[in-house]
């Protein structure tokens, strides 16, 4: 005799969006040793919430125009979620898109360890008081997409777009690597390793062809930062923008940002081609386009499940003589070495050692970096949200491994971790690998992060 089996139950989505401006004069993150307090909002930063529900089981995904969340202000919002609206901590998960003319919630940049730091409290990062700010925006329109959930149709697909986002990292001749040509053009040889070029799209449309919300999956470092005391929202916010004006007028857009740790806007072999946030929001609005007219993936019945793991991350081991450098530094220069009389720039050699003397104690307190992992599950799309920035290597191989028929990944997402190199780039050396707080995991760790990656997806399908 046949099992009979359950009717799936519709999925609902509730969506909602605010606009998370933060006042003139904060800081604005995203630039090591730069003063940058807001003197004018060219467009609006948003916060924007998507729940997904099935039957009794909920998933809140947030997507935010900022540069990063600390674990302070990602544990605020899950338990405001919790303790509000009664979701699962595990099912709340808090993307950032990594804009760099924006702040972040939580500094990332450093302790107050440094004398520096308390006198001049821009060093840390982010304005302490921009989390606050941001809460007081997002709780109503988190309730607001809880409560306003309505069945939904499921239709995804995606195309390439390989003219708007390249790998940043250059091999150089004598076996090193450069973000972007060096200090010896002359001496590039080849981009060190690959892009992503697909754009995903994601619609959830009502019965009456409405729809409501629109997620949107590209891979790029958003670093237009000209001009550099201008808040604004970068090519994410402005593809957001763009498909709404375009294309979907009715819904709210969400981007997802992949792993973009190598991956940039800029492309150092061709730098007199047109960059801007508006450039690449036109083509990679026609990547849409070219997406919705190809095959498409739809359910109307799509099967929702969620998961997270977290598991530790060895440390990197470095030699002990890098940790006395730093020291030896710091005490010839206890102020930040200054590139102007204005004290408003500071040398990136003080900004790593004194990130490296907070490196030190995180290493003398912790045994392993606790990563977390979410996957959740919509019939045939997955979404993976991972925290920090991984190199595109890892998101390929996801990508090509995923059981899914797409899968969206969302990096940036739910703390700060640093860059997570490959094994390779961490021997070539380069800006993303160099000792500190932004990059201080063991070689293994994007291999990790692939295999635990794998592992969560296949048990969701």
């Amino acid at each position: 005799m046949k099992k009979k089996t359950e009717p799936i139950a519709p999925l609902k989505v509730g969506v909602a969006e605010t606009t998370i401006n933060p006042r003139l004069g904060m800081q604005i993150d995203g630039n090591i040793g730069a003063y940058r307090p807001a003197e004018v909002i060219l467009n609006d930063l948003h916060a924007r919430a998507a729940v997904f529900q099935q039957g009794d089981k909920r998933f809140l995904l947030l997507s935010m125009d900022l540069l990063a969340i600390c674990t302070e202000w990602c544990d605020a919002i899950r338990e405001f979620a919790a303790r509000k609206l009664g979701f699962d901590r595990d099912a709340v998960a808090v993307h950032v898109v990594q804009n760099h003319s924006s702040p972040s919630m939580g500094q990332i940049m450093l302790s107050d360890r440094q004398p520096a730091a308390k006198a001049h409290a821009w060093i840390r990062g982010s304005d302490p008081a921009y989390g606050d700010l941001v809460m007081k925006r997002i709780k109503p329109m988190i309730r607001k997409a809880a409560e306003s959930v309505q069945p939904v149709r499921l239709l995804f697909g995606s195309a390439l777009e390989s003219r708007v986002s390249f790998n940043r990292r250059i091999a150089m001749r004598d076996g090193t690597s450069e973000m972007g040509l060096g200090p010896k053009p002359h001496n590039a040889l080849y981009r060190e390793g690959p892009s992503d070029p697909e754009v995903g799209v994601a619609l959830f449309s009502t019965p009456d062809l409405t729809t409501l919300a629109v997620l949107l999956h590209h891979t790029c470092h958003p670093v237009h930062w000209n001009p550099h005391n201008a808040i604004h929202s970068d090519w994410p916010g402005a593809w957001a923008e763009e498909v709404r004006r375009q294309l979907l007028p009715t819904a709210i857009p969400m981007v997802l940002n992949g792993c973009c740790g190598n991956v940039h806007h800029h492309d150092a072999l061709n730098p007199h081609r047109e960059d801007t946030p508006q450039s690449m929001a036109v083509l990679l609005t026609e990547a849409v386009r070219r997406a919705l007219t190809h095959p498409c993936f739809g359910d109307d019945h799509p099967v929702m499940a969620y998961k997270t793991i977290r598991f530790g991350i060895p440390f990197r081991q470095f030699p002990a003589e890098v940790f006395a450098n730093a020291h030896r530094l710091l005490e010839e220069h206890p102020e930040p070495i200054w590139m102007n009389p204005e004290k408003t720039r500071f040398e990136w050699r003080w900004h790593f050692a004194a990130s490296l003397v907070d490196l030190e104690h995180v290493l003398a307190t912790e045994k392993s970096f606790e990563y977390e992992v979410q996957a959740l599950r919509l019939g045939d799309l997955a979404l993976l949200v991972l925290p920090g920035e991984p190199f595109v290597e890892a998101q390929l191989e996801i990508k090509q491994r995923s059981p899914a028929k797409r899968t969206f990944v969302a990096h940036m997402s739910n703390r700060y971790v640093g860059y997570v190199p490959t094994r390779e780039a961490i021997r070539r050396g380069g800006y993303e690998t160099t000792p500190s707080c932004g990059s201080k995991l063991a070689p293994e760790a994007l291999e990790m992060i692939i295999e635990k990656s794998m592992e969560l997806l296949k048990t969701l399908y």
